[in-house]
């Protein structure tokens, strides 16, 4: 899922095109027993658009190249910092990067020694790295840590849903790029809900 926040490139654009992306995701959902009534009602592969049109409104709304954007950064949706003693203008206020999140993921990062790519240098907390994150603690890490890192960095989707909802659409087919990235995060909140209910039963 980290790959669908990255800017679109062809083999990405063909790796949904062909079908595999929704076929690889299903089989993923049923190996991991994550949602027994799991069933896509729609498919990237039926939602796709035009390459063109993909890449498009992912400058337009993820990138920041627009009258509204959805940047997907987990500090822009979170006050800046919880500490009581800052003294900062914007420290009780959200929309602003390398906030508390960003410098807990990028601690992170180093603590297990992953790389920040240049190019996130001012957002560590940005969503592609976030899953990467929750992909590698997933496979080498305990499932407290884990669990953690799911309910402290991947708690704002909802928001992050409503700011693309929030998005207008500039004619049919970048309706469609729209509709496209609204199944991403409606599937990825899915995941990341029931991982986190499977970690409470499992508790119980």
């Amino acid at each position: 899922m980290a790959a669908f926040w990255r800017p679109p490139d062809e083999e990405f654009w063909n790796n949904i095109s062909s079908g595999c992306i929704d076929s690889e995701i299903s089989e993923l959902v049923k190996q991991a027993k994550l949602l027994p009534e799991w069933a896509m009602q729609k498919t990237f592969q039926a939602s796709l658009p035009p390459l063109a049109v993909l890449q498009s409104f992912f400058i337009r709304c993820f990138i920041g190249i627009g009258k509204k954007t959805a940047l997907p950064v987990e500090s822009i949706y979170k006050k800046w910092t919880e500490d009581p003693t800052a003294r900062l203008p914007i420290a009780g206020s959200t929309g602003y990067l390398m906030g508390d999140p960003a410098l807990h993921a990028q601690y992170l990062l180093e603590h297990y020694g992953l790389c920040v790519p240049p190019d996130y240098r001012m957002m560590p907390d940005h969503l592609s790295l976030l899953l990467e994150l929750a992909a590698f603690l997933l496979k080498n890490r305990t499932s407290a840590e884990a669990r953690t890192f799911l309910a402290q960095h991947l708690d704002w989707l909802d928001q992050l849903l409503q700011a693309v909802n929030e998005v207008e659409s500039e004619n049919e087919q970048d309706h469609q790029a729209k509709c496209f990235y609204q199944l991403a995060l409606q599937i990825l909140q899915q995941v990341v809900d029931c991982q986190l209910r499977n970690y409470s039963n499992a508790c119980d």
